[in-house]
C-alpha cells in the first residue's frame, strides 16, 4: 500500500478528537503545559489526523477482552504527550482495524513498565509493542534487554515489536546520549544491541522517521531537515521543539504508527 493510499485511509477514518491527554512531559513539572496544549483550537487548514490517547483502556481487564489485540507498553512515547490528541497507537489501531490498547503512562521508567506488563499476564494471542528506556530503570544495555525478555515471556507471545528510542543520538542531556563516530542512518550503539537481541522484531523510529516522517504527512524537506539528517536527528518538523527535543509532534507520532504498520507487516502480524 502506498503512502498516498495509507495516509487517505488515515485521513478518512479519523474523526476529529475532542478528548484531551491527561498527561504531560517525561518531566513532571510539565503536565500543566501538556493541559494547555490540548485546550487550543485546531488551526484552520491543519490536516486532521487527531485521535484519542488511548487512556480510557489503560486499566482494561483482559479477562474481559474478545479475540487478539495490540498491547502497547511504555511511557509517554506511547501515551502521545504532545501530539496533540494524536497517538501512534491510536493510529495504528485505526490502520491495522484491531482493537489497540494504549498501556503508556507518563514519566515511568522501564522497571514499571515491566512490572505492569509481568501484572497484566497472558497476551499469548496479542501482539505486543514495547517502546521503554528513555526514563532510566536500568544501568546498562544488557539489563533493559533483559527486562524487554522478561515482558515478553511473561506475555507468552512469539509476536512483538521493540521500539528504539527516538531521541536525537548526539544529545547528550538524553539517556542515550553518547559521542561516537556514527552519525545519519547508521545504528546507534543501542539500535545495534537491541537488533543483535531481538532481530528483525526491532522497529528502528529514529531511522524511519527520519527516511519516511515527512512524506508521510505530506511535508517538504528543508534545509535544515537535510542537515540533521546527516546528524542522525529527526526533523523538527516532526517535534514540537519549543516545547523539548523529545517528544513528537502529531505528524510524528502519525508517522509512527505507519512505520509499525509497516513493521507488524513484515513480520506477519497484519496485512
Amino acid at each position: 500500500m502506498t503512502y498516498k493510499k495509507l495516509t487517505a485511509f488515515l485521513l478518512s477514518a479519523v474523526l476529529l478528537g475532542t478528548a484531551a491527554a491527561a498527561c504531560g512531559s517525561r518531566e513532571q513539572e510539565a503536565r500543566d503545559d501538556e493541559e494547555l496544549l490540548q485546550e487550543e483550537t485546531q488551526a484552520p487548514g491543519t490536516p486532521d489526523i487527531s485521535g484519542n490517547s488511548g487512556q480510557s483502556e489503560q486499566h482494561a481487564d483482559p479477562e474481559e477482552e474478545e479475540g487478539p489485540s495490540i498491547n502497547v507498553w511504555g511511557d509517554s512515547m506511547a501515551q502521545g504527550v504532545y501530539g496533540d490528541g494524536v497517538s501512534y497507537p491510536d493510529v495504528l489501531g485505526k490502520l491495522t482495524g484491531i482493537v489497540t490498547h494504549n498501556y503508556g503512562i507518563t514519566s515511568q521508567d522501564s522497571v514499571e513498565i515491566m512490572n505492569r506488563c509481568l501484572e497484566y499476564g497472558d497476551q499469548s494471542d496479542d501482539v505486543m509493542i514495547i517502546q521503554m528506556g528513555d526514563n532510566g530503570g536500568w544501568k546498562d544495555i544488557e539489563e533493559l534487554i533483559d527486562q524487554h525478555r522478561r515482558m515478553i515471556g511473561s506475555g507468552g507471545s512469539d509476536r512483538y515489536i521493540i521500539v528504539t528510542s527516538t531521541d536525537d543520538p548526539d544529545d547528550l542531556v538524553q539517556i542515550w546520549g553518547r559521542k561516537t563516530a556514527q552519525d545519519g542512518l547508521e545504528d546507534t550503539w543501542y539500535e545495534a544491541a537491541f537488533k543483535e537481541a531481538f532481530g528483525d522484531h526491532v522497529f528502528t523510529a529514529r531511522k524511519y522517521l527520519i527516511e519516511h516522517g515527512l512524506e508521510i504527512n505530506g511535508l517538504e524537506e528543508t534545509q535544515e531537515d537535510v542537515r540533521r539528517a546527516k546528524k542522525g536527528n529527526i526533523s523538527l518538523q516532526l517535534r514540537n521543539p519549543e516545547i523539548d527535543n523529545t517528544h513528537l509532534s502529531a505528524a510524528g507520532y502519525n508517522a509512527m504508527a505507519y512505520g509499525l504498520y509497516e513493521k507488524g507487516i513484515e513480520l506477519g502480524y497484519w496485512r
